[in-house]
This record gives C-alpha cells, sequence and structure tokens, in this order.
C-alpha cells in the first residue's frame, strides 16, 4: 500500500546511505595515509649518517630526512583534517538516521490508519450485504 510518506522515506534512506558511503571513504582513505606514514617512517628510519663523507653528502643526507619529516607531518594533517571531517559526517548520520527513523514510523502509522479504514469499510459492507440478504429471505 502506498502513503504519502513513501517517497519522503526513500529520499532519507538515501541521504543515510550516502552518508555511510562517504564516512566508508573517508575510512578508507585514513588508513591509505596511515600505510604512507608507515613506508615513510621505515625509509626515515633506514637512514643513517655517515662516519665518513663529505659535507655535501652529509647535508644531502640531512635534507632527505628533512623532506621525510615534512612529508610525514604532511600527511598527518591530512589524517587530522579527515578525521574531522568524519567527525562531522558521523554527526550528520545521526541526524539523517533519526530523521529517516521518523518517517519509517509515520509511514508504518499511515498504514495502521490505512489498514483499520478499510476493515472498517470491509465491516459496513459486510453489515449492509447481510441486510441485503435478511431482508431478501424475509420478504420471499
Amino acid at each position: 500500500m502506498k502513503t504519502k510518506f513513501d517517497s519522503v522515506v526513500k529520499i532519507k534512506k538515501q541521504q543515510v546511505e550516502k552518508i555511510e558511503n562517504d564516512i566508508q571513504k573517508i575510512n578508507s582513505s585514513i588508513k591509505e595515509l596511515q600505510n604512507k606514514i608507515e613506508e615513510l617512517n621505515k625509509q626515515f628510519s633506514s637512514f643513517s649518517l655517515p662516519d665518513k663523507g663529505t659535507f655535501a653528502h652529509i647535508s644531502q643526507i640531512k635534507l632527505q630526512q628533512n623532506l621525510l619529516k615534512n612529508e610525514i607531518e604532511n600527511l598527518s594533517s591530512q589524517i587530522n583534517m579527515l578525521n574531522a571531517r568524519k567527525n562531522d559526517l558521523l554527526n550528520e548520520l545521526k541526524k539523517a538516521h533519526m530523521d529517516y527513523e521518523k518517517m519509517k514510523y509515520l509511514q508504518a502509522e499511515e498504514l495502521k490508519k490505512k489498514v483499520k479504514e478499510m476493515r472498517l469499510k470491509e465491516a459496513r459492507e459486510m453489515d449492509e450485504i447481510a441486510i441485503l440478504l435478511r431482508n431478501q429471505s424475509e420478504s420471499r
């Protein structure tokens, strides 16, 4: 049975699903960034300052270490931004889910109301049929 809430319920469900998908995408992005940070940390720890060598060679190694350190900090800040966005989406999800549940409840109540009206109408029609049949049998 169709109700006036069917389309609203469908839209609210789509909103909830979209937010859930966005959260999943953010989680996968965070995981990917964390893996990159792990790789960079391994590279960083593999660098060792040589005991001997030219100043240019030592400064080149220091420069590479600083570049890796800056890249790790950059990825960490991206993770922090994604976590903040994820928290915002989680709050949105709570609200959207509550709206969806409200509309589902209203839809269910509307269906109950329609079923009740149909049963009442059916009972009246059955009463009318019974009265007509009784009147026909009495008139014979």
